[in-house]
C-alpha cells in the first residue's frame, strides 16, 4: 500500500498528465500551429556554432537550441514554471510506488515517415543512463532501474525513487530514433555522423550544415498539431555581438538570443526591431576552481564575494533593469527561500576573513599575500562576451579594495570550455539556466561531489558532505513540507560555501525583428515560443518568399 506521501505524488502527477492533455493549441485562421500565415524565415544570429546535434550528447546552448526545434522531448514547462505538459508523451502516471506508466502519441512520425515508438523512448532512456555514451543529461535517467515498452506506445519505468523531481526530469528526455543509432556503440555515440546530420520529430527538420557558417532547419509539414507558420530557420554564426547588432539593425538578421543590456535602448528605437524578456533564472557566477589554493579555503572564497558590490554591479552595467544575484537559486523559482542570508558586500569583513587565512600586506603594495606569495589570479570569460568583460573588469577594480589582484582573461569559446573541463582554471564566470521543473537534478548536477568531471559538469569541484546530502533528500522526498524544509537548508549552505558565486541575473533579453507577429516569450527560451510566430505579409522580405 503506498504512503500518503506517495498518494499526493500521483496526484500531481496525474494532474499534470491529464490537464495537461486536454490542453489545445492555439490555431484560429489558418491551418497552422499558432493560428499564422504560413512562409517567412528567422535568421538566428548564434554566438557560436553548436557541438553537434544528437539529443544524447550534445553540451552548447546554440546545440540546444537546434535540438529542441527538431526533436519533441516527452513533456514540456507550462507557463508556471514548475508543471508540464504533453508532448510527445501524452499523460503519465504512477502505477506504484516505484513504477511509472508513459502513454505516447501514436501520429508523430520521425522526419524520415517512420513512426515514433515506445522502443525509441526506452533505447533513449538505456543510452543515456550508460555512462560510456558520456551524456551532459545521464543524472535525468540515473534513477531508471529499468524501462520496458509493454506495447508499441507504452512504457513502463522503474524507478530507485519516485519524487516530482525524478518525474520530471525523466519527461525531459528527447528521444532519438532507435531505427538509425541502434548499431552505434555507447563509447562511439559522440562521434556518429548522426550527429551532423539528424533525424528528428519535432517542428523542424535538419536542412544542412555549413561548417563555421551557418545551420538550416525546414519546416516539418507532419507535425499532427500543424505545422508551425515559419518555413524555414537559419542559424548563422556570429560571435561578434557587434556585427550581430549590425545585421538585426540593417534587416540581414532577424534574432540575437541573448542581447546586451547596453543594445536594449538601441534596438528598441530602431523601428526595425523589438526586445522582448524572459523569466530570469539563469544567475551569472564565478565558479572557483576548490581544487586549487587559495579557493579550497572557504574564507578567502567568502572574503572575496564581500568585496564585490553585486547591487552597484548589476545597476551599473544594466541599469534600471539590472538585478544582483544574491543567491545560487533564481528567486522565481519556487525552491528559493525569502529567508536565505546572502552574503553581504562589506570590505571590512572581507579583509579581516583574508588575515584570518593568513593573507596580509606585509611589503605595502596593496595586494596581501601569503607565504611570499601575492593574492593575485585569473578569472576566464568568453572572449565574444562583452558583457562579462564589462563586468569583470568592474569586479576587478572593486577586489583591489580588499588587497586581491583578479585578473580578467579571454578565451576563445571552444579553449574556455576546455578550460572547464580539464579543471585548468582558477576562476570562471559563466551563466547556468536552471530547469524549472527540475531544480533538485540540476542541484546535483552542479553542486554534488559525484558531478565533478568526468561524471558531471560540477566543473569547480564543489564536495561539501553536507549539501550532498541534503541534495539526495530533495531528490528523494514525496513531501511537500519536508521538501519546502530542506530546500532553505540547502539554498543556505550552498551560499555560505561560496563555490558558484552568484554575481548578476541574466536580464534574459531577446532582439526579435518586428515583423514577426505572435512574439511573447511565454518559457524561458526563444526556441520554446518559435511554433507560434509567423511573418506580418505586409511587412515580408525577399527572404521570407524563398521557396
Amino acid at each position: 500500500m503506498m504512503k500518503a506521501a506517495s498518494l499526493l505524488l500521483v496526484s500531481t502527477l496525474l494532474a499534470c498528465g491529464d490537464n495537461a492533455a486536454t490542453t489545445t493549441n492555439p490555431r484560429s485562421n489558418a491551418d497552422t500551429f499558432g493560428g499564422g500565415p504560413p512562409g517567412g524565415t528567422l535568421v538566428v544570429l548564434a554566438d557560436r556554432e553548436p557541438d553537434q546535434l544528437n539529443p544524447l550528447t550534445y553540451n552548447s546552448a546554440p546545440a540546444l537550441q537546434a535540438v529542441h526545434l527538431m526533436f519533441r522531448a516527452l513533456a514540456r514547462r507550462d507557463s508556471t514554471l514548475s508543471g508540464y505538459a504533453p508532448d510527445l508523451a501524452r499523460a503519465w502516471t504512477l502505477e506504484n510506488d516505484s513504477t511509472l506508466v508513459i502513454s505516447l502519441r501514436n501520429d508523430v512520425l520521425w522526419h524520415d515517415s517512420t513512426r515514433v515508438t515506445a522502443d525509441d523512448v526506452v533505447f533513449t532512456i538505456e543510452m543515456q543512463k550508460d555512462v560510456a555514451t558520456g551524456s551532459p543529461r545521464q543524472s535525468d535517467v540515473a534513477p531508471v532501474r529499468s524501462a520496458v515498452a509493454r506495447d508499441s506506445f507504452t512504457i513502463a519505468v522503474t524507478l530507485e525513487r519516485a519524487s516530482v523531481y525524478t518525474v520530471n526530469a525523466l519527461l525531459e528526455v528527447v528521444p532519438v530514433p532507435k531505427h538509425l543509432l541502434q548499431n552505434v556503440t555507447a563509447t562511439d555515440m559522440k562521434n556518429a555522423p548522426f550527429n551532423r546530420a539528424p533525424v528528428g520529430n519535432g517542428f523542424y527538420r535538419f536542412g544542412s550544415w555549413t561548417a563555421g557558417q551557418d545551420l538550416t532547419l525546414e519546416v516539418n509539414n507532419a507535425v499532427p498539431e500543424g505545422r508551425a507558420s515559419i518555413e524555414r530557420i537559419v542559424m548563422r554564426f556570429i560571435p561578434d555581438i557587434n556585427a550581430a547588432m549590425t545585421e538585426v539593425l540593417t534587416g540581414g538578421g532577424d534574432l540575437i538570443p541573448k542581447l546586451p543590456a547596453t543594445q536594449k535602448q538601441n534596438v528598441a528605437s530602431s523601428g526595425s526591431a523589438k526586445v522582448y524578456g524572459a523569466k530570469r533564472v539563469r544567475p551569472a557566477w564565478i565558479a572557483w576552481n576548490v581544487r586549487r589554493a587559495p579557493f579550497d579555503d572557504v574564507r578567502v572564497r567568502r572574503a572575496l564575494l564581500m568585496g564585490i558590490d553585486r547591487d552597484a554591479l548589476a545597476k551599473g552595467l544594466f541599469g534600471e533593469i539590472g538585478e544582483a544575484a544574491l543567491s545560487p537559486i533564481p528567486s522565481v523559482l519556487r525552491e528559493h527561500s525569502a529567508s536565505a542570508k546572502p552574503i553581504p558586500f562589506d570590505t571590512t569583513a572581507a579583509k579581516k576573513l583574508l588575515a584570518e587565512a593568513g593573507w596580509t600586506d606585509t611589503n605595502k603594495d596593496g595586494i596581501v599575500e601569503k607565504g611570499g606569495k601575492p593574492l593575485r589570479f585569473e578569472v576566464d570569460f568568453i572572449s565574444s562576451d562583452q558583457t562579462r568583460q564589462d563586468v569583470l573588469v568592474a569586479i576587478q577594480s572593486m577586489l583591489k579594495r580588499i588587497g586581491a589582484d583578479m585578473v580578467p582573461r579571454a578565451y576563445e569559446s571552444t579553449a574556455w570550455v576546455q578550460r572547464l573541463r580539464e579543471g585548468s582554471f582558477a576562476g570562471s564566470l559563466w551563466g547556468w539556466g536552471w530547469g524549472p521543473g527540475v531544480v533538485g537534478p540540476n542541484a546535483n548536477m552542479i553542486f554534488h561531489s559525484r558531478s565533478a568531471p568526468p561524471n558531471g559538469p560540477n566543473f569547480a569541484g564543489a564536495s561539501n558532505p553536507q549539501i550532498d546530502a541534503l541534495i539526495e533528500r530533495v531528490l528523494s522526498t514525496a513531501d511537500s513540507a519536508q521538501a519546502r524544509a530542506t530546500w532553505t537548508q540547502l539554498e543556505q549552505l550552498m551560499i555560505d560555501d561560496a563555490v558558484y558565486v552568484p554575481i548578476y541575473m541574466d536580464p534574459e533579453l531577446i532582439a526579435v525583428h518586428a515583423r514577426f507577429q505572435g512574439v511573447k516569450m511565454r518559457g524561458i527560451e526563444w526556441w520554446e515560443d518559435v511554433p507560434y510566430w509567423s511573418v506580418d505579409p505586409a511587412q515580408a522580405l525577399p527572404r521570407d518568399r524563398m521557396k
